[in-house]
C-alpha cells in the first residue's frame, strides 16, 4: 500500500472516531479542523465513507452521522463479548448494594471502553456512558485491568507520556507500574480524583476460564457518598466481581482480551 493510499485509509477511520453520543453529527469544517486536513480533502474521505454505508449526511442540515454499516460492525464486535450481556443481574444487584452507579469496561490500547452501565437513583455526570472512552491510566476501570498485565506490555502500551487530568492523577510510568502493584496486592483499584476531581471509583478485576484479566467492574459516585461508605463499596465490588469471574468461567464460551490490547 502506497504511502498516500495508508494515509487516506488512516484519515478515514480517524473521521469515524470523531463521532461521538457527546457529538453524533458534525459538519464539513469541523471534520477537518479535527483532522487537521483541508476541506476538500475531508469532503472526498466523508464522500467514500458514506458511499460504502459508514457516514450518513443530514442534506437539511448539511451535516453528517455514523451510517448502518458502522451499527452492524458494532453488533459484530458485542457478539464478541455476549456472555457479558448475561451480566446485567450482578450490576443490578451491585448498584442496589451500594446506590451508586456500575460499569463493565474492558481494556483498548490505552483506554478503556464501557460495554455495560447500571445507574443508581442519584444521577451524577460521570462521563461514562456505554460505548464511551476513557484513560485507563486514570480510572478504576483500567487500573483493575492493567494490573493484571504483565510489565512489558504496559510499557508497550503506554508509550506516550500520561496525560494529567487534575492534581491527583498519576503521570509516570514508575508511578505507574508501582499502584498497579499495589491494585494486585490488594485485589482492587482505587481512584480518588485522578480523572474527575469530585469523583471516587473502585474496581475490580474480572478473569476467564484461563485466569486472564478481561474486564473490570466499577462502582463510581461522588467523592462525600463514596468515602463514607469506602469500606462497604470496596467490599461489594470485589465480592461481585469475583461472582461475574466464576460465572464467565462456568459458562461455555470463553471471553478472551488479547486482540483488544494490542
Amino acid at each position: 500500500m502506497t504511502r498516500t493510499a495508508n494515509s487516506s485509509l488512516t484519515n478515514a477511520l480517524r473521521i469515524l472516531k470523531c463521532f461521538s453520543i457527546d457529538k453524533p453529527e458534525l459538519n464539513l469544517s469541523e471534520i477537518s479542523e479535527i483532522l487537521k486536513v483541508s476541506k476538500s480533502t475531508a469532503c472526498r474521505l466523508v464522500q467514500t465513507l458514506e458511499s460504502e454505508g459508514f457516514i450518513y449526511q443530514n442534506s437539511f442540515f448539511n451535516t453528517y452521522s455514523l451510517g448502518s454499516s458502522v451499527l452492524a460492525l458494532a453488533n459484530t464486535a458485542v457478539d464478541q463479548f455476549a456472555i457479558l450481556k448475561e451480566t446485567t443481574p450482578f450490576l443490578k444487584k451491585l448498584s442496589f448494594q451500594t446506590n451508586e452507579s456500575v460499569h463493565i469496561a474492558i481494556l483498548e490500547k490505552k483506554d478503556v471502553i464501557y460495554l455495560k452501565k447500571e445507574d443508581s437513583e442519584y444521577r451524577v455526570e460521570l462521563r461514562s456512558h456505554i460505548g464511551r472512552r476513557n484513560p485507563a491510566h486514570c480510572t478504576a476501570s483500567g487500573l483493575a485491568i492493567l494490573a493484571y498485565l504483565n510489565s512489558a506490555t504496559i510499557t508497550t502500551i503506554f508509550t506516550e507520556p500520561l496525560t494529567s487530568y487534575t492534581k491527583y492523577t498519576i503521570t509516570s510510568l514508575e508511578e505507574l507500574h508501582s499502584y498497579l502493584q499495589e491494585v494486585r496486592e490488594n485485589g482492587y483499584a482505587l481512584s480518588k480524583g485522578h480523572f474527575i476531581e469530585e469523583i471516587v471509583s473502585v474496581g475490580a478485576p474480572i478473569f476467564n476460564k484461563n485466569k486472564m484479566v478481561v474486564a473490570s467492574l466499577t462502582v463510581t459516585g461522588p467523592v462525600k457518598r463514596m468515602i463514607a461508605n469506602i469500606d462497604k463499596m470496596i467490599d461489594a465490588v470485589v465480592e461481585v466481581s469475583n461472582d461475574i469471574s466464576i460465572f464467565i468461567q462456568t459458562h461455555e464460551k470463553d471471553v478472551d482480551l488479547e486482540a483488544f490490547i494490542r
